[in-house]
């Protein structure tokens, strides 16, 4: 393995595919960062329910246990628990809604919207499904940066249940990739699609990785601009920079290239 610096798990909706490559970070003590929605189940994947929930309480107690190397990102799934059905009513499991709710709002400063680093020169940011130049025109509060302070101040004064709910408002934004009606969707509902129109790229030199649309057996690049993994499979940054499989160690930053229209 080529000295991984970040590991990343992408969708995981009850499975337990990235259970090996957890135990291994933990081991090396390896950063990990979890890209959100981890309940919600696909009908074919015939999880039991006990199975669904299994994951995700093991990954706020390993949060508990190595707090600053360890992040958990909220996906468009989480946030119909952690605030409301109405961020995300696909496959919205009825019948357990009051206890995830319950458990989320328990734990609700364990999770984030995003998570922002850099690895040998290069900037990151992780999200559940990225950041348009149409939603960041939407919320209006200033350029990148100023937004990813106000996501993380309003998710932390919600936290602290002092009744900021702006921050939802935008959240759930749906553009029309998904069924929605805004101009764009949010950091937890953007679908990967929108981030290929390049007026859409935001001008700052970073790279997101992001999870949410689902592949079916390879990750997809746009450039090096944009890299979805949500393929069933963990994958990690190395210390140059490099994104990488974890299973494979292949560099994925070149492999799985589609070009933006």
């Amino acid at each position: 393995m080529e000295n991984p610096v970040v590991l990343i798990v992408p969708d995981i909706h009850g499975r337990d595919f990235y259970k090996n490559a957890i135990s291994d970070a933990v081991e090396s003590n390896i950063e990990i960062v979890c890209l959100g929605d981890y309940l919600d189940p696909y009908f074919g994947d015939e999880i039991h329910e006990e199975g669904v929930f299994a994951p995700l309480r093991e990954l706020v107690e390993l949060k508990k246990s190595r707090p600053h190397m360890t992040h958990l990102l909220l996906g468009n799934h989480d946030c119909s628990y952690f605030y409301s059905s109405r961020l995300c009513p696909s496959r919205y499991d009825r019948e357990n809604a009051l206890w995830y709710h319950g458990f989320f709002r328990s734990n609700a400063q364990l999770f984030s919207l995003f998570y922002d680093t850099t690895v040998a020169g290069k900037r990151f940011l992780l999200s559940h499904a990225g950041i348009t130049k149409r939603w960041l025109s939407a919320v209006g509060k200033g350029n990148l940066d100023q937004i990813l302070q106000w996501l993380r101040t309003g998710l932390m004064e919600f936290c602290l249940d002092r009744k900021m709910t702006e921050i939802w408002e935008y959240l759930s934004h749906v553009g029309e990739e998904r069924g929605g009606r805004d101009q764009g969707g949010s950091i937890i509902w953007a679908d990967f699609f929108e981030h290929m129109d390049k007026s859409n790229w935001l001008d700052e030199n970073i790279i997101q990785i992001v999870g949410h649309t689902q592949l079916n057996y390879h990750p997809a690049s746009i450039g090096s601009r944009l890299y979805c993994l949500d393929c069933r499979e963990p994958f990690y940054i190395d210390s140059e920079g490099a994104i990488r499989s974890w299973q494979t160690d292949q560099d994925i930053m070149t492999k799985y290239n589609i070009l933006a229209k």
